[in-house]
């Protein structure tokens, strides 16, 4: 018998002694000596949980703990909005205020909730004040999911001031760059009150891909609201002050890819096309007799497998590669811009030379390049040669009306660059998409508040059940390095070398089990799918969708078992000895 096989038979094994003494503990738990009274009476629970909800708040905001991290997330986002800098533009700026009001609020709200749930009802049951509560026929479920609903009201307060002020702050970190336009096109542009406060309010309404020079849409939008030539507004705009004229640039950038809500369109991978290829090569090899012969017939089929992707993702020097994407059909009767989103990578660093036949200066890591978008037979098909930047994340822009009809969007890249390079994108790991308006910013930033409840519900099932059997000191702290370490589990997987860049070509068990072992502990630990801040700060929309499988995965399942596990071992517990 193999390792292999031997320890597939210990998991089964496992798995059956699992089943059965959970069976065994639900039995005891809903049998009638469970060791409580009320046991799972269902009459009146609604006002028994809503009391005990009330209590929470009202000892949370009492309690220094909890008054103090809320004085903390109070001050944290006006803080944050005074000393939000960036790199110097509003576009920066804004883009860091967003980034430590919710991600800095979020931490503060993940230890509120794991302190606050693991205070409340360990500190009773110490104090003995929870004697004047199990005395009464009140079954110790509905006390314990009041203290989950205490914990999450105050959560949702503590979110609701949070997202409002960062709306607020975001709308306002906009109104002082636009005060500031208007008064130094008065200033340095001789514009009259009335025509800068139209120019201003024009801002809002530019259209077409964002260019430089006297082809941006700025210059036209600006003309058209003011009644001047384009020739004389690229004049005036000239004479304002450098750092005006990039928040100029970069206000447009936060209006169409920040402000907004996009979402997303993946290439489709030609997944069957690639198998079916995996095994005639495979076949073929076969039939030769070259299968090598310290491989095995899986390692030779992942071998092949990864060599197919990476042609379908690698376009080698002066060749081409094919995109077609399926979205919703293009609204009609509006001046739309949708965004592809790409990263290249390429295997070495490019050095700079000027081009052989142009004689055009080619910088170091900036690859030459055609992208095409659209259909060629079309009236609507656009083409972009320019160098672009390789290992950086990149967007580029191109009219709505290149999408066809029934949704379907073409994209072609073609690899130019004289210095004969390979040029990857990973398109499994979304080195390539294409972004397009589906909402606004304050639809948006209400949803990432409502995804931030998910993760905070989690920390507070744990909280609680740690609760039900642990002290507070060493229940926070268990569930505080559950929490960091969840944080980290993308470090934890380079550290135990089980991520896909440290994999090796033949899988052994060691690394197997270590593997598993990994992946179960961040599936038990994790506690939301959804990266809000990272969603906000690329203006990419956080779906119902989404939202619904963070709910269902995080809140209804996992929140829900911790919280029946706790109910298990409260009902079990024997909160007092009775001595005679």
């Amino acid at each position: 018998m193999t390792i292999e096989n031997f320890a597939l038979i210990m998991i089964g094994f496992g798995a059956i002694i699992g089943v059965i003494t959970l069976i065994y503990v639900l039995k005891r738990a809903f049998s009638r000596q469970a060791g409580e009274l009320g046991g799972w009476e269902m009459a009146g629970a609604r006002q028994i949980i809503t009391a005990v909800a009330k209590t929470a708040v009202a000892e949370g905001l009492r309690t220094r703990i909890a008054s103090g991290f809320v004085m903390l997330v109070v001050a944290s986002v006006p803080f944050f909005y005074l000393t939000a800098e960036g790199d110097g533009t509003i576009k920066g700026k804004v883009q860091m205020f967003m980034t430590y009001s919710l991600g800095f609020s979020g931490f503060l709200l993940a230890l509120l909730s794991i302190l606050f749930a693991c205070r409340s009802l360990s500190n009773e049951i110490s104090g003995r004040q929870i004697f004047g509560i199990v005395s009464k026929p009140v079954p110790r479920w509905q006390i314990l999911i009041g203290k989950f609903a205490g914990v999450m009201i105050l959560n949702m307060l503590l979110l609701t001031y949070v997202g409002v002020t960062t709306y607020i702050g975001t709308l306002a970190l906009v109104g002082g760059f636009k005060s500031n336009l208007h008064d130094e096109l008065i200033t340095y542009g001789s514009f009259t009150p009335a025509q800068a406060a139209a120019a201003v309010e024009s801002l809002e309404n530019v259209r077409g891909m964002g260019k430089e020079g006297m082809e941006s849409p700025i210059i036209a939008a600006i003309s058209n609201a003011t009644g001047l030539p384009q020739q004389k507004i690229g004049e005036t705009l000239l004479r304002l002050p450098e750092a005006t004229r990039a928040d100029l640039r970069r206000f447009d950038e936060l209006r169409r890819q920040v402000l907004i809500a996009r979402a997303t369109i993946k290439p489709e991978i030609p997944e069957k096309q690639i198998r079916a290829e995996v095994e005639k090569r495979l076949a073929k090899m076969q039939e030769d007799g070259t299968l090598p012969s310290h491989m095995t017939e899986r390692q030779v089929r992942e071998e092949l497998d990864k060599q197919m992707f990476g042609y379908f993702a690698t376009i080698a020097p002066f060749d081409s590669q094919g995109w077609i994407l399926k979205g919703p059909p293009p609204p009609k009767g509006e001046e739309l811009i949708m965004s592809v989103r790409y990263k290249m990578h390429v295997p070495q660093v490019i050095p700079a030379i000027n081009h052989p036949q142009t004689g055009a200066k080619l910088e170091e890591d900036m690859v030459l390049c055609i992208w095409a978008i659209g259909n060629p037979q079309s009236a609507h098909y656009y083409e972009s040669v320019e160098p672009v930047p390789a290992r950086t994340v990149q967007e580029m822009e191109f009219p709505v009306d290149a999408v066809e009809a029934d949704g379907t969007i073409r994209i072609e890249f073609g690899n130019i660059d004289p210095r004969r390079v390979d040029v990857v994108f990973d398109v499994v790991k979304d080195a390539l998409q294409v972004l397009y308006v589906v909402g606004s910013f304050e639809l948006n930033l209400f949803m990432a508040c409502i995804a931030m409840l998910v993760p905070l519900a989690s920390l507070t099932a744990f909280g609680v059940c740690a609760s039900t059997f642990l002290s507070f000191p060493v229940g926070a702290l268990l569930v505080i390095c559950l929490y960091l370490i969840s944080s980290s589990m993308d470090f934890v997987k380079e550290a135990m070398a089980v991520t896909e860049d440290y994999m090796p070509d033949t899988v052994t068990t060691d690394i197997l089990v270590r593997k598993t072992v990994v992946d179960s502990i961040g599936w038990l630990l994790s506690i939301g799918d959804i990266q809000v801040t990272e969603r906000l700060l690329d203006g990419r929309v956080v779906g119902w969708t989404d939202l619904w499988a963070d709910v269902w995965r995080y809140l209804l399942l996992k929140s829900g078992a911790t919280l029946m596990i706790g109910v298990l071992v409260f009902r079990r517990r024997e909160l007092a000895a009775i001595i005679v």
